[in-house]
């Protein structure tokens, strides 16, 4: 008599609960605006994404608990045997993340966080939805069709605005757009709000977008074509440098491992970028634009470095990093800069007449902020889950092109995290590609085995 078979803690309950959420995430949350408008539009896309992340991680708890009634096993031991290299890394930066909220003088505050909602928590979630659906995600076209869709709305939304109208009123009464640091403090747009944090995630997109329509075969892609000029549109429009320079910098490093070319060739291109890259460099060290990035690169690469670079950002880099040798191993603890206490950054704007002062809360470097708020350790940590994820991308990007679109995406918000800021808008979004990435490159690796096997 044969034994009855014992539940699984695999798919597919588990995948299609990763499916819906990442249906959700895609289409629901990059979309919804709030009721309250662009004020309060960060405590709406919080309680959402409380919502969506805490929805998810309680059904699938419920089924780990079902199969488990039912006589499944769960083993820790084979789960960290099993794991990926970056999805190591994620756990070891998740338990310092913890270390240093907890030591951190500012507990119990670190776990909301003080100013951001950037504490612990959040973090929390950010991996762990990294981690499931690094295990339980699959990058399926209808996905892609989602995101395209939400990100071609939140597009068009943008795009009105530009014109100065204020539809569904997230502006408030009689303004728009145009009125962004003389009426209002900061500058919004679409579904995101903050035009540095919408940056983000449409560089993300069009990076994703590019590289699907260079590589993808069926001719659904040629959709793409119109979204990703919207996006690039809006991103022009917008004028976030950080975003610009992680589009055309990440298209640029992207292509070796993007272009549909054999392996032989890949190592030429990839030549031929360090060529361009290093060409780029020598002309902006040679010639002086005068002004602008152009002229503060120039500078810079001449080792004079002046507070009022990168709108600001020079200058609290630098009051950062003279603070966090204070607590270099375990940091302040998650979002807690706001205690910190750096003198404001104040710069005059010219084209808008005002003096503009900048309360320092954020390091404006996401690697630099990890740094500053939970410590050397775990920002070791969190950059070798991103190398060991690129890794994988360069190993399995050249025979499947979802994968060679993912990795483009998650180097371009990479890339634009260097003068950027993480917050819950914009940074679900870059560990749930990661996660996407990983799991991806877990399959494709599974499948080349499974063909040796048989080869053999």
């Amino acid at each position: 008599m044969k034994a009855k078979p014992k539940p699984s803690l695999r798919p597919p309950a588990g995948r299609t609960m990763t499916a819906v959420y990442l249906a959700a995430m895609a289409g629901l949350y990059l979309l919804y605006p709030g009721r309250g408008g662009y004020g309060d539009i960060v405590n709406e896309k919080l309680t959402l994404y409380w919502c969506l992340t805490g929805g998810y991680l309680l059904a699938l708890c419920l089924w780990a608990g079902w199969a488990l009634h039912r006589g499944a096993r769960l083993s820790l031991r084979r789960y960290l045997r099993t794991c990926t290299w970056p999805e190591r890394f994620c756990l070891v930066y998740l338990v310092l993340t913890w270390v240093s909220a907890l030591a951190s003088p500012w507990f119990p505050e670190t776990i909301l966080g003080v100013s951001r909602w950037e504490g612990a928590l959040n973090l929390t979630l950010y991996a762990v939805s990294f981690l499931l659906v690094a295990r339980l995600g699959a990058a399926r076209p209808w996905l892609l069709w989602i995101w395209s869709g939400a990100v071609a709305l939140c597009a068009t939304l943008a795009l009105i605005q530009l014109t100065g109208a204020n539809p569904l009123g997230l502006y408030p009464a009689g303004m728009n757009y145009y009125d962004k640091g003389v009426k209002y403090s900061g500058a919004y747009l679409g579904t995101i709000g903050n035009v540095d944090l919408l940056a983000g995630v449409l560089s993300l997109a069009a990076a994703l977008f590019w590289v699907t329509l260079l590589r993808g075969r069926s001719r659904q892609r040629l959709w793409l074509l119109p979204v990703l000029a919207m996006t690039l549109a809006v991103l022009g429009a917008m004028g976030v440098m950080a975003a610009l320079v992680a589009v055309a910098g990440g298209a640029l490093v992207s292509l070796p491992v993007a272009l549909p070319v054999e392996k032989s060739r890949r190592k030429w291109f990839a030549l031929s970028v360090a060529v361009v890259l290093l060409a780029v460099l020598a002309a902006v060290y040679i010639w002086d634009g005068g002004a602008g990035v152009w002229h503060e690169a120039h500078l810079l690469l001449h080792g004079q470095a002046e507070d009022s670079f990168g709108s600001g950002r020079i200058y609290i880099w630098r009051r950062v990093l003279e603070l966090t040798p204070q607590r270099l191993w375990l940091g302040a603890g998650p979002d807690t800069m706001a205690y910190a206490e750096i003198a404001p950054f104040t710069r005059y704007d010219a084209d808008l007449g005002v003096k503009i002062i900048s309360h320092i809360d954020a390091a404006h470097n996401e690697y630099l902020n990890v740094l500053y708020h939970q410590g050397a350790p775990a920002l070791a940590a969190y950059l070798l889950m991103l190398v060991m994820a690129a890794w994988q991308w360069l190993r399995c990007a050249g025979g499947d092109g979802v994968a060679a679109a993912l990795g483009a995406a998650v180097l371009a918000y990479s890339i634009q995290a260097f003068f950027g800021i993480s917050m819950v808008l914009v940074a679900p979004f870059f560990w749930l590609t990661l996660g996407l990435l990983v799991a991806r490159c877990r399959a494709e690796t599974a499948v080349n085995a499974c063909i040796l096997q048989k080869e053999a």
